[in-house]
């Protein structure tokens, strides 16, 4: 926890003189909505984006005074849980406005969402008028950046100056443009509240250079058994695995059904101290095999690192074809917080 505290004080710095909100959506990127949302908000942190009223809801118990948007819009049934729990939804089309000017009009507050390149979300730059939002009390105009984790993209310059002129058409408002990568890319990709994930959570959120932020999420599996595979023997579901001298295997209790990547098969590392061994065979649903050093002390109980500050999320994620944002999400396995 003083790793996420760390990262998130350290996008707070760069981020100033605007301000600093944390999403918190996919229970916290994996790692526990209302654990970590409880860290930061006594860390200072006053606003958080989930992606679900339903996560809304949750996080309002844990912090009734906080600002909370919801990424994903409204239907005329979560409306109402919406102005309930005073969460501000984030409205993208007509039909959203038309639910929300219904049953809120200007006693709630609603956040609008432009669409200027990514194409998912939001009303068009190009459409969007003030006009359509009268009767509403609007206090957050946002985009999304489709390529801030590349900083020199053509897009995100695009998007910005699309962005710049809808705000000619909505003075005095405020604003959200960038996320981690945008956050670190400069204030013209940053708006007036930044709304910062990965980094928090100890991801890169860059495609270039080294990781600035804190490795948060530590994933452990425990030995199971220790053996040695002869020269020529195999391992695993394929025999996809084959042995050119004796080996000295560990065979540890996780695997895929714990968001240990499949594909990590016979191409991942896992760390026992700093001493790093190779996964030998394919990662199965609950183990995953190692070769260990043949004068290593490993031993039955021993937990050993398949992420963490040896193993790198990023450099996991490179291995599996996905992000890190995936590997987070994915993890199912009892939660030990420090």
């Amino acid at each position: 926890m003083s790793a996420l505290v760390a990262n998130y004080q350290a996008l707070c710095d760069s981020a100033a003189p605007s301000d600093c909100a944390a999403v918190v959506k996919a229970d916290g990127y994996g790692l526990g909505l209302l654990q970590v949302s409880q860290t930061l908000a006594a860390q200072g942190c006053e606003c958080f984006f989930v992606s679900e009223v339903y996560e809304g809801l949750l996080l309002r118990e844990l912090l009734p005074h906080a600002e909370i948007f919801v990424l994903s819009g409204i239907t005329q049934a979560t409306a109402v849980r919406c102005i309930e729990a005073r969460l501000t939804p984030v409205v993208g089309n007509r039909k959203q406005v038309e639910i929300w000017r219904e049953l809120a009009g200007a006693r709630h507050p609603v956040a609008v969402k432009v669409d200027t390149g990514m194409t998912r979300l939001g009303f068009r730059w190009d459409e969007v008028r003030p006009s359509e939002f009268s009767g509403l009390e609007v206090n957050l105009l946002m985009t999304h950046l489709a390529c801030a984790d590349t900083p020199a993209h053509p897009l995100n310059e695009k998007q910005v100056e699309r962005f710049d002129r809808v705000l000619q058409a909505f003075p005095r408002i405020r604003t959200s443009i960038g996320n981690s990568a945008g956050t670190l890319n400069g204030s013209a990709t940053r708006g007036d509240l930044c709304r910062c994930g990965i980094g928090i959570f100890g991801g890169n959120p860059l495609t270039v250079g080294e990781n600035p932020f804190r490795p948060v999420a530590y994933l452990e599996g425990q030995v199971l058994q220790v053996t040695t595979l002869t020269k020529g023997g195999s391992i695993g579901y394929g025999a996809s695995f084959h042995a050119s001298r004796n080996l000295k295997v560990a065979t540890l209790g996780i695997g895929y059904a714990n968001g240990l990547p499949r594909a990590l098969s016979n191409l991942g590392q896992a760390a026992w101290g700093k001493e790093t061994s190779p996964l030998v065979g394919r990662v199965s649903m609950n183990l995953t095999t190692i070769a260990v050093n043949e004068q290593s002390v490993i031993e039955i109980g021993d937990w050993i690192q398949l992420i963490g500050d040896v193993i790198q999320i990023d450099e996991v994620a490179r291995l599996s074809d996905t992000i890190a944002y995936e590997i987070l999400t994915r993890i199912r396995a009892p939660r030990v917080y420090y």
